[in-house]
């Protein structure tokens, strides 16, 4: 399981997800962690695994 993120740390990071996205930058280390971090969380929320039951592709 991930660590808890705070609520502000994750507003930010998905801002920050949102920012890169925007401006075309998603071929770099810092889109991909934080895509994965989103995308984690996600799965988390929706109580899906990650062997691909029950959820869909990362978007990177």
């Amino acid at each position: 399981m991930h660590a808890t993120l705070d609520t502000s740390a994750e507003h930010e990071a998905v801002t920050r997800l949102f920012d890169l996205a925007r401006a075309g930058a998603v071929d770099n280390v810092e889109f991909n962690q934080l895509d994965s971090l989103v995308y984690s969380r996600l799965l988390e929320a929706y109580d899906c695994d990650q062997s691909g039951t029950g959820g869909g592709e990362s978007i990177s």
